[in-house]
């Protein structure tokens, strides 16, 4: 239990310094705008509420896909396809960031380590 918090808490640690980062920023404009984009393409085209729509814009964007909604039109579906190969780059620049960050963070703390064993000795 005691290691489930401690990697909460490196997890909290980690997206607190991706969160500062401009590039972060940058994505984190980047994929809201994609979404809204999705959410007012599937309104209008696939006529769905906005509600609907933007529940169908995340589902696909994020990868999920669970089928209960789908475009029906043609041009509905060429988009969906678009769209879910921008979700994927989206998703997959989003772990990588985070992934560079919790690398960066425990060799942070690997090297504070090794300094302070010098320091005790």
């Amino acid at each position: 239990m005691f290691g489930l918090l401690l990697g909460f808490k490196r997890l909290g640690q980690c997206l607190a310094r991706c969160f500062k980062k401009d590039e972060v920023k940058a994505l984190l404009i980047t994929t809201g705008s994609v979404l809204l984009l999705g959410t007012i393409f599937y309104h209008n085209v696939e006529k769905m509420a906005y509600i609907d729509s933007f529940y169908f814009s995340f589902v696909t964007l994020a990868t999920i896909g669970y089928g209960d909604l789908y475009p029906v039109t043609v041009l509905g579906k060429l988009f969906t396809v678009v769209y879910s190969i921008l979700g994927l780059g989206l998703v997959s620049l989003s772990a990588g960031i985070i992934a560079r960050e919790v690398i960066q963070l425990r060799q942070n703390d690997t090297s504070e380590d090794k300094e302070k064993r010098t320091d005790d000795k």
